[in-house]
């Protein structure tokens, strides 16, 4: 599938290559200096949502990194507000003992709602302020001494998290225009969450963070794919 995904890339690429100056005009293109990219109405984007988040471990004092895979969907409104929904997961290596059972792993698995108010939409960055709030499960893996035997519980999980965002968009490079569909990402913020049962001195996902990750601009990929669909 990977591999089917980075063919096509550079297939797109070269097709954007070979059609030259056919190629439209984007709103982007046309922004003076200083001013901000908005939807004229409302705009669905589709995003994949990745975030390499690192907390420092309050039963450690050291900095844990746990990685949270996702995606997430919305509308962008004219006033450059983003509101939405997402779902999440993410799997981490936990300490300390519950009813006797040491704690292996845990695995957060949630369902949130967003809205985000963007400052700054400018042609190769963008700055905003994510607000979410969640809904779902924290699975513990658990295992008793040296028997090796194996248990499973769940919790109640609400996750709840603001931060501020930094994105830098990718220019097309010699014409390549698939180079501008991916990016990096910045964030840093605080993150809680509040669970049914807390087993004793857990590792946690709670507290400031920060987070460096790449990103995929769909809305870029369906505009190009839009304009290569008029051309033919």
């Amino acid at each position: 599938m990977m591999r089917a995904f980075f063919i096509f890339l550079l297939w797109a690429g070269f097709t954007q290559l070979s059609c030259g100056q056919s190629t439209p005009v984007t709103a982007a293109d046309t922004l003076k200096p200083g001013e901000n990219e908005h939807p004229v109405k409302a705009k669905f984007i589709p995003e994949t949502d990745q975030r390499f988040f690192f907390f420092k471990n309050p039963s450690t004092g050291e900095r844990a990194r746990t990685n949270v895979w996702g995606a997430r969907a919305g509308f962008l409104l004219p006033s450059n507000v983003k509101v939405g929904v997402g779902y999440y997961f993410t799997n981490q290596r936990a300490g300390g003992q519950w009813d006797g059972l040491n704690i292996r792993t845990r695995r957060l698995s949630y369902g949130t709602a967003y809205v985000e108010p963007y400052y700054f939409r400018r042609k190769y960055w963008e700055l905003s302020t994510p607000i979410e709030a969640g809904f779902g499960t924290a699975r513990y893996e658990l295992e008793k001494g040296q028997e090796g035997n194996r248990e499973i519980r769940r919790v109640w999980a609400v996750p709840l998290g603001v931060g501020v965002s930094f994105s830098v968009k990718f220019p097309p490079i010699f014409g390549f225009k698939p180079t501008r569909w991916f990016g990096l990402n910045f964030m840093t913020g605080y993150r809680l969450t509040l669970q049914g049962r807390v087993p004793s001195n857990p590792s946690t996902f709670n507290g400031l963070y920060y987070s460096v990750s790449p990103t995929i601009f769909l809305d870029r990929f369906y505009e190009d794919y839009k304009a290569w669909r008029s051309r033919k």
